[in-house]
């Protein structure tokens, strides 16, 4: 089914169109962007089916390929259009491409500031993407603001973040193995999120474990922790769902 879902992306890829990690000493991400890819299709197929002209916005979408993505799977034609937003502080700002699609626009914003101005579906947005984000930000408690606001009632929120102990072990790097990551500034578990979520106005649906570890230095960690920590069923990353009162 994983390539199955992703077979039309493949097709479409052109020369140029190399998922590369520009905020990751110009690492390879095909990988974990596919896992991530695969996951969220089968998320959005579940949660979705039967359902077309869906409203998505992105949080923390970097250069478009993970919106692109989606919009190439299985499922693109389910979405009338995909608003991504990436981050002020990532190394590819406007002078370096974004991935196209005729239904993805992607903007350019403090996340942590206000998004009152930019044109954002306020109130009829149908999904919002919080995925591998969250641990960038100073105060995530304001994406979930920004989600509330924008998503219609019903309206879900997918957000994830690595595990902590992956995190603390990325921003402090292991020497030449892996260089640290100074851009990772927040190590709460999901279990953290609840109060928040609650306050504004958000149920959580359902949280689980996934896999989207990409690089092979990350796997490793990932089955390092696995072996020596009694996690239960620990995934380089956990995926919790909420919706929208």
């Amino acid at each position: 089914m994983s390539q199955a879902l992703l077979e039309r992306h493949a097709s479409d890829m052109h020369p140029g169109d190399r998922c590369v990690d520009r905020y990751a000493d110009g690492r390879s991400l095909t990988s974990r962007r596919s896992q991530k890819a695969e996951a969220l299709v089968e998320f959005v197929a579940r949660q979705y089916a039967g359902h077309t002209n869906l409203q998505v916005v992105d949080f923390g979408c970097a250069d478009g390929a993970m919106p692109v993505l989606l919009l190439r799977s299985a499922v693109g034609a389910w979405f009338e259009r995909v608003t991504g937003i990436t981050l002020l502080d990532y190394n590819d700002l406007p002078e370096k491409p974004a991935f196209k699609h005729p239904r993805f626009c992607r903007l350019i914003a403090d996340l942590e500031g206000s998004l009152d101005s930019l044109d954002l579906p306020w109130g009829t947005c149908d999904l919002v993407l919080a995925t591998a984000f969250l641990h960038y930000l100073r105060r995530p408690e304001t994406a979930f603001r920004h989600a509330a606001k924008l998503l219609r009632p019903g309206g879900l929120l997918a957000a994830s973040m690595p595990h902590p102990l992956l995190l603390r072990l990325r921003r402090r790097g292991l020497g030449t193995w892996l260089r640290p990551n100074n851009r990772i500034r927040h190590f709460e578990y999901p279990n953290w999120w609840r109060a928040v979520a609650n306050s504004c106005g958000f149920d959580e649906l359902e949280r689980r474990a996934i896999q989207w570890c990409g690089l092979r230095r990350t796997a490793a960690l990932e089955r390092l922790l696995r072996r020596h920590v009694r996690a239960g069923s620990f995934g380089a990353n956990v995926l919790v769902v909420y919706r929208k009162r």
